[in-house]
This record gives C-alpha cells, sequence and structure tokens, in this order.
C-alpha cells in the first residue's frame, strides 16, 4: 500500500459529520440543509430551526469551497412559458442555458394553459423551485394577482412593458423604442402612422406614450382612430391588416407589435398589390428571425431577449445566493439597450 493510499485514508478517517447527516437527523433532505446554510428564504421559520439544532449538535462546520459549489449545483430555476411562443421561447432559451451553464445551475421547465395562466405558475411554484423566470405578459398577469408576495420563491420578470412595483425585472425602454421608430417615420414624410397596441398589455400603454410623443414634437394632433389592437400573433395580424388594409386604407405606415404581426401586414399588403415602401411603410418589433425572411425585409426594433434572459438568470442567481444584500430591498428594474434596425420595409411617404 502506497503512503499517498494511507494518507488518503487518513484525511478520510478524520472527516466530521456530512451534510446527510445533518439532514437525517433534522428529518429533511439534504437540498433543505444547503439552503439553511445558505440562508435562503425558501424554508419555513420551523424547518429552519431543525436544522440548524442539528448543525450544533452534530458540530458539523460544512468546507467554504464546497458548500459555495454545492449552493451552485442545487439551485433550481424555473422557466413557465406558453408553447406556441417558439420565437420568444427560443431566443430567451438561449440566454438562460448560457446563464445556468456558466453558474453551475439546474434550469427546470415547464408551461401554463393561456386559458388559467396563473393556476399554471401557482402548480409549478410547488416545485421546490428556488427562483422563477417569467416572460412577458405572463410576468404581468403574475405581478398583479400579487404571487411575489404570496409565495417565497424569488422571480424576476422577463421584458415586461413596465416597472413592476413587486418584482425585479430586465427589460428594454419601450417608450424610447417606439417614440424612435414613430420619429423615423414622420421624417420620412409619414402623417398617417398606425399603431399595433397589445391588449391588456403593460407595453401597450408605454409604447402609446411613445408614439404620442414623437407626434406631439412634429405638431401632429393624434388620431386615435391609427391606434389598433390586436394579440401578438401573426394570425391577428393577418384579421386586422384584412380589415385596415382593405377595407378603409388611411394609414401610410404601420408600427406593427411584433415581427410576426408585421409580416402579417406585409402579406395581406402584397395580396392587395400595394408596393412596399413606396405605398405602404412597415416596421415590426423584436427583431425576430422571420425579419428576414421576408420580402421585402423588415425595419423592427431590436430587443435582446437572449442578452434579457442571461442577465434575469445572472440577477436571480445573486438573489438567492445574497437574500440580505442591500440590492434585494426594493423590486429593481434593469435596463438593457435596444437597437433600430432598418431594412427595406421604409421608405418615403409619397406626397
Amino acid at each position: 500500500m502506497t503512503s499517498s493510499t494511507n494518507t488518503r485514508k487518513r484525511r478520510r478517517g478524520r472527516s466530521g459529520p456530512t451534510i446527510t447527516a445533518v439532514a437525517e437527523l433534522a428529518g429533511v433532505s439534504a437540498m433543505t440543509v444547503s439552503n439553511v446554510l445558505n440562508n435562503r428564504p425558501v424554508v419555513q421559520p420551523a424547518t429552519r430551526e431543525a436544522v440548524l439544532k442539528a448543525v450544533k449538535t452534530l458540530n458539523y462546520t460544512p468546507n467554504s469551497a464546497a458548500r459555495a459549489l454545492a449552493s451552485a449545483a442545487t439551485l433550481r430555476i424555473g422557466l413557465i412559458h406558453h408553447g406556441a411562443e417558439s420565437a420568444l421561447l427560443s431566443a430567451i432559451l438561449v440566454g438562460t442555458l448560457r446563464a445556468v451553464s456558466r453558474l453551475g445551475a439546474q434550469l427546470v421547465m415547464d408551461t401554463y394553459d393561456s386559458a388559467d395562466p396563473i393556476a399554471g405558475v401557482e402548480r409549478f411554484l410547488k416545485m421546490d423551485l428556488d427562483g422563477l423566470l417569467l416572460p412577458p405578459p405572463l410576468c404581468e398577469m403574475v405581478s398583479a394577482a400579487g404571487l411575489p408576495e404570496r409565495y417565497d420563491t424569488k422571480m424576476i420578470a422577463l421584458a415586461p412593458g413596465g416597472e413592476l412595483p413587486n418584482m425585479d425585472c430586465v427589460r428594454i425602454d419601450d417608450e424610447q423604442a417606439t417614440y424612435e421608430i414613430t420619429r423615423i417615420l414622420l421624417e420620412k414624410g409619414h402623417r398617417r402612422i398606425g399603431l399595433v397596441t397589445l391588449p391588456g398589455a403593460l407595453v401597450a400603454v408605454s409604447r402609446l406614450r411613445g408614439y404620442l410623443r414623437a407626434l406631439g414634437e412634429f405638431g401632429i394632433a393624434p388620431d386615435m382612430n391609427l391606434v389598433w389592437e390586436a394579440r401578438p400573433t401573426f394570425d391577428a395580424g393577418l384579421e386586422l391588416a384584412e380589415r385596415v388594409l382593405v377595407e378603409d386604407r388611411d394609414a401610410t405606415a404601420v408600427l406593427a407589435g411584433n415581427d410576426d404581426m408585421a409580416a402579417a401586414f406585409v402579406n395581406v399588403a402584397l395580396r392587395q398589390n400595394l408596393s412596399i415602401p413606396d405605398d405602404i411603410s412597415i416596421i415590426g418589433f423584436d427583431d425576430s428571425p422571420i425579419a428576414v425572411k421576408i420580402w421585402p425585409s423588415l425595419t423592427t426594433v431590436r430587443q435582446p431577449l437572449a442578452q434579457i434572459a442571461e442577465q434575469a438568470t445572472d440577477r436571480l442567481v445573486d438573489a438567492l445566493r445574497n437574500p440580505n444584500s442591500a440590492n434585494q430591498i426594493s423590486a429593481k428594474a434593469i435596463y438593457v439597450d435596444f437597437e433600430v434596425i432598418e431594412r427595406l420595409s421604409v421608405g418615403t411617404a409619397r406626397s
């Protein structure tokens, strides 16, 4: 037997109680012990007391390096989404997976039913999650329903349309983005600009403010008949476009709620033998893959959803590891930069 083998055996012989022993004495899981030792707010007071009593009884002292590694490994980060939101989900997944891989955390995913999204979130919250990522517009619904106050699980919102009073969020400035794309159209001579807002979402309010601010700077009185509402899907965009472009076209330009809706407007305009951008200019939002797959390619606002998701995951993990940090005192909005991508779907208005 070599001396190195003897050394390893002596080290094992001198080792103290393990986290498993603490868990067995307290009657809980090793994950719960880890949550207590890392001061996470997900443990009930009685359970926390039992774990601390077991730690004291066994004189358990965790190795700091191993404790940090275990803390990262046991974090369970939830991401709940609507299955139909493929472009949105793909971008969010890229950023989330990048973050959890770097941080050593575990990603748990689930879907919710649009007929009762809050029930879906509450069911998901029962799956022993440490934290939860909420995409739009679900994050706004969860905030309004008061779930952050009712559950211990730390939640963070991805790209809401406005700041949320009870939840951290990572977002772009939708008002400023809409202001800038409205100005692009105004500077090209457009005066009859349609705006598509999203029903029941904070982003509708933010984008309307940006739109009205730009019109006001050009001295143009807003015509609310040019402010339309539709769900952010291609089919809903088709239905709206067929109404406002076919039945009684009054706009020379359209700001769509997202790129799918903008693509629907392009589809209907071309079927009506309207030239883009000569007869009508169309702007999307998000810079999703469809923006460059259609012709003409879309001018759009690039909302960096992958970056938003990665920063939100970083923020969430930091909040779980440092629950008593000054940064955790109140809900905080973190802004990331957007970019207006100018392509071929916008031109000068005909006089």
